[in-house]
């Protein structure tokens, strides 16, 4: 099996939309009327849309690692604005693309593209804090194309051009992984009502988990900064504000 589409370009992720586009009509209109939306308001709000003023901290981890509760305290801590992706505006239609064998990478793929586009006039007024970002999408896109190639695909070794930034796509200020022992964050994950495949997966397969790890080890520009997030909010927060205090 070969690995899969990393998009390096929006107008790559909406020529593969385009092209399988009846085989999920509804849902794939949807997504491209909110991306054109959201691209109509970033131009008619500032000539150039990557433009920013203020700092774009991006939280990446594993599921269950403690991500949306630091966030929300970070958010709080920086009078910042806590942002997501999938972004709130297509949230709705995720169930429909999640499944799809092509369509499901380009789905979350865009939506890093929206995220951005939706953020661009906040950053002229405050930071965001941003939960999962392109990243995500990247690193766990190639750790589920080895996991179903049985073996038969090994991860892109350390410099591979997939580890490196989309050059269209608004790049944060730091880009934070919150690393956590396993029991933990099994712990943490077991609070939740529902877990989704994927994260069934995370729990089932070492493997799986730590070539989501090695991914994120890889990239560059931005590089990802590792922080333990396994003590107490508390202490998370005192190192990741150790890590971001020259933003300011």
């Amino acid at each position: 099996m070969s690995l899969p589409t990393i998009y390096r370009s929006a107008e790559s992720v909406l020529n593969v939309l385009n092209t399988h586009k009846n085989e999920n009509v509804q849902a794939v209109e949807t997504l491209l009327q909110v991306y054109n939306n959201a691209l109509k308001v970033s131009k008619e709000k500032s000539q150039d849309n990557l433009t920013k003023t203020h700092p774009l901290i991006i939280l990446e981890g594993l599921d269950g690692c403690g991500k949306s509760r630091i966030s929300r305290e970070l958010s709080s801590k920086l009078s910042a604005e806590k942002w997501c992706t999938p972004p709130e505006s297509i949230k709705h239609i995720r169930d429909l693309f999640d499944d799809h064998p092509t369509l499901r990478t380009a789905y979350y793929a865009l939506g890093n593209y929206i995220a951005a586009l939706e953020c661009t006039a906040i950053l002229k007024q405050k930071p965001v804090v941003m939960d999962r970002y392109w990243h995500s999408t990247a690193a766990y896109a190639i750790a589920q194309a080895v996991y179903d190639s049985s073996g038969a695909t090994e991860m892109p070794p350390e410099g591979d051009s997939f580890y490196k930034w989309p050059q269209d796509l608004l790049q944060p200020s730091i880009v934070i992984f919150l690393d956590v022992d396993e029991d933990v964050r099994l712990e943490r994950l077991s609070r939740r009502k529902t877990t989704t495949t994927q994260e069934d997966l995370l729990k089932n397969s070492k493997q799986f988990r730590d070539n989501i790890i090695l991914a994120y080890k890889n990239m560059v520009d931005p590089e990802v900064v590792f922080v333990n997030c396994t003590p107490s909010v508390k202490v998370v927060l005192s190192e990741i504000d150790k890590k971001i205090k020259h933003l300011f």
